[in-house]
């Protein structure tokens, strides 16, 4: 590509003709103001005998000669050139044998020249091969953030129907079980005038049997429900505390009895929780009538779900140059860059992430795979419904709908 192109048009003439040149500005070329000093220049060549050498670009070598040529029949030779310019030289006939070649000066501009295009063709080049294997990498991120997220959403469905179907058998045992139950107490009522004369006490001794020592109460009757429910009558793998449930495991609770289901390698495993924990915790996610789902560690006192927690309002602002939690958030989720750009509450979408810190928020949204950052402005309810807290601190938008 052409890059530079000169301003002015001069004659530097010397005592001879044969010693003339022209330095042409390309603008004054292609408006055509230069015209008249062709013409004059191919006259006089065609007069003189002189020969021309112009250097110009080398789609204008056509209209130059054709300019040269209305002032006379000169003798011209056209050499390519790199600028925006037109460089004419003029020699006489003793000259132009010397002429037929470039100088060594002329040739070491010409090369140096060519070295400079090729130098920023080159870099050129570079910056464009760099940007496209950027955008190749976040492509692939992106692509590999989405697997990821779809690998957890079909775990989750799994998990999800498991505990379905296994709430289904549970029922259906249940009800079976009661089922028999009475059938036991109808057919030994039946029988029992005839062993003892006392229609009662038949009843009493079917009940006897249910309840008697061979038969599981309270706690531990509980507990072999669920592992018959939740892991095909396998014994529980052990106990498990609070501060070790972590995002993915599954909760059920049954008559004061909670058991956790996690998967391990695709496998389900069934612990027993050890601790007090408190199911209104805004860690956990209630999926169906007692079963949460765990979203996140449980440590500290923490904070309530959203239905059961007051307003949590932040008078959101923009921090100053030195506020530490400006420099503090810049780092965290900006790579240490400075964050300019500013929004208002009524801007917020859903997708949108929330950093917190103390009255600055910085919101981050990603377009395709960008993801640019914004200073938060405004008062906003992060207990409101449309905003889900995945962290201490951070907070997802997940509603269009935002005040």
């Amino acid at each position: 590509m052409l890059k530079k192109s000169f301003l002015a048009l001069a004659l530097v003439a010397s005592a001879a003709f044969a010693q003339e040149s022209a330095d042409i500005s390309g603008a004054s070329f292609q408006s055509g103001s230069a015209d008249a000093t062709l013409s004059k220049l191919g006259r006089e060549a065609a007069a003189s005998g002189a020969r021309l050498i112009i250097t110009a670009p080398h789609e204008w070598h056509a209209r130059i000669a054709a300019k040269v040529r209305a002032g006379g029949k000169a003798n011209v030779v056209m050499r390519d050139g790199f600028y925006e310019n037109v460089l004419v030289r003029i020699e006489d006939k003793n000259a132009a044998k010397a002429a037929a070649e470039p100088s060594a000066a002329e040739r070491a501009r010409i090369e140096a020249q060519r070295s400079r295009a090729e130098v920023e063709k080159a870099k050129a080049e570079a910056e464009a091969a760099k940007a496209e294997a950027e955008a190749a990498k976040a492509e692939a991120e992106a692509a590999k953030a989405a697997a990821e997220k779809a690998s957890a959403e079909a775990d989750a469905a799994k998990v999800q129907a498991e505990a379905e179907a296994a709430k289904a058998r549970l029922e259906a045992e249940r009800v079976a079980a009661e089922k028999a139950r009475l059938e036991r107490e109808l057919a030994a009522a039946a029988t029992a005038p005839a062993a003892n004369g006392n229609g009662r006490a038949g009843v009493r001794a079917a009940a006897g049997q249910a309840t008697g020592a061979g038969a599981l109460t309270g706690e531990a009757a509980v507990r072999e429900r669920m592992e018959k429910s939740l892991n095909d009558g396998r014994a529980a793998s052990g106990n498990l505390a609070v501060n070790k449930l972590r995002s993915g495991d599954t909760l059920y609770v049954d008559d004061g009895v909670i058991a956790v289901v996690r998967r391990d390698a695709g496998k389900p495993l069934l612990f027993w929780l050890e601790g007090d924990l408190d199911l209104r915790r805004s860690e956990l996610k209630e999926t169906a009538t007692n079963r949460y789902q765990v979203l996140g560690l449980i440590q500290g006192e923490g904070t309530l779900r959203r239905e059961f927690a007051t307003e949590k309002r932040v008078e959101a602002k923009l921090p100053s140059a030195t506020s530490t939690a400006r420099k503090s958030l810049e780092m965290s989720v900006n790579g240490g860059n400075a964050i300019n750009d500013s929004m208002s509450i009524k801007d917020l979408r859903n997708g949108d992430v929330l950093n917190v810190d103390g009255d600055a928020i910085v919101v981050s949204r990603r377009d395709g795979i960008i993801f640019t950052r914004y200073w938060l402005d405004g008062s906003i309810d992060l207990n409101q419904k449309g905003i889900l807290r995945e962290a201490a601190n951070r907070y997802r938008i997940i509603s269009d709908s935002i005040h």
